[in-house]
């Protein structure tokens, strides 16, 4: 009963680790913690929908069971996860193609943990091997599955016109075609190590498409801040180097501690949400969805005043000072996206005064 238990951690404990190392990509830090678990728990029901119609289709004659395993259920399977991720990247508050991809690797990772289950509680004299198989190679081709329809859904929402619809089409037609390539593998007696390499190769495919999107998002970003914030292209650059945001905070964990630090981190984050939030707008067409979209951006810009309260003058003074000697104007991506994007400036003055002042006393000292 031990070798039971075991296995069922192993197939349930590692699947969530590929998908934490997938969404500890999401460096903007704009997807919701929730909207993952909620597309976990469909990915659980659409196996339990799927594990009723495939053998179904079998029972009534439609299909053959090699058939069944090798195109109908991909077909179906990849649809019923995709459910989810309608839902969720049709939401006011979704944001961009990262997002889409750890929700649709979620709804994979909860499909497959639960027919995990299934499968080594079947097989219990080879439960260790099958669920140590099965998590470096189906999971992975049910995760990136999915997760190629979550990008596609997150281009259909960003694009304009046929271009959108092409991407939903695509990304279906490429995650049920890799699916299928898969199952075939598999059911013709490949050996097991190639069916590993294949669900490597899937969530390479994602890391890749995450990256993709990083880098057209940071496009996407600079140039809303630019238009709304007049943002320097100091600032457009620190923004471009957010993989490097925990090594630039640093120092001021150490002056003010961690906590200040990851507010500082956290009011980067609302800030650039409310850039993509305002690039979103371009391609939302329903006045009471970008009525309900401007609440948001409302919402976020309350958010940051708190957080600007709660940091404190002294620690963002400390910022300034500190970056300001970097070749990366850190400070000017934060205090531009933050004092900028509220027409009134609130803050912004104190700071800037006390910025002045300082470099001034220190130009007094190195004249005397």
């Amino acid at each position: 009963m031990i070798v039971i238990y075991i296995a069922l951690g192993i197939a349930f404990l590692i699947p969530l680790l590929f998908l934490h190392f997938i969404r500890s990509r999401d460096l903007f830090g704009t997807g919701k913690f929730n909207f993952v678990l909620v597309s976990m728990a469909w990915g659980g029901i659409a196996y339990l929908i799927a594990a009723q119609i495939n053998p179904l289709i079998i029972e009534m004659g439609w299909a053959s069971r090699e058939t069944v395993i090798r195109v109908f259920g991909p077909i179906l399977e990849e649809a019923l996860k995709g459910l989810i991720l309608v839902y969720l990247i049709t939401r006011t508050d979704f944001n961009y193609v990262v997002d889409g991809a750890v929700y649709g690797f979620g709804a994979g990772i909860g499909f497959a943990i639960i027919e995990n289950y299934e499968y080594v509680i079947g097989n219990s004299e080879i439960a260790i091997i099958v669920a140590v198989a099965r998590v470096f190679s189906t999971n992975l081709i049910h995760a990136a599955g999915s997760g190629v329809v979550g990008v596609a859904l997150s281009m259909w929402r960003a694009e304009k016109g046929i271009k959108s619809w092409l991407w939903v089409i695509l990304g279906y037609i490429f995650a049920s075609g890799f699916h299928m390539i898969f199952n075939t593998m598999v059911s013709s007696g490949t050996a097991v190590i190639f069916a590993v390499i294949f669900g490597g190769v899937g969530i390479g495919l994602i890391y890749i498409a995450i990256q993709r999107g990083l880098y057209i998002q940071k496009e996407f970003i600079s140039e809303k801040l630019g238009d709304l914030n007049r943002v320097t292209q100091n600032e457009v650059r620190a923004l471009n180097r957010i993989e490097e945001v925990e090594k630039l905070l640093k120092p001021l964990a150490v002056q003010f501690g961690r906590e200040k630090a990851e507010k500082v981190k956290t009011m980067m984050s609302r800030q650039t949400e409310i850039a993509i939030k305002t690039q979103l707008l371009d391609t939302t067409f329903n006045k009471a969805r970008k009525e309900e979209m401007l609440k948001i951006i409302d919402t976020l810009h309350a958010e940051m005043e708190v957080l600007r309260d709660e940091i404190g003058p002294y620690c963002m003074l400390f910022v300034r000072q500190v970056y300001l000697s970097q070749d990366v104007n850190l400070w000017g991506s934060i205090n531009a996206r933050i004092a900028e994007s509220n027409t009134g400036q609130k803050g912004g003055g104190l700071w800037d005064r006390a910025t002045g002042r300082a470099q001034s006393s220190k130009s007094e000292g190195d004249e005397s």
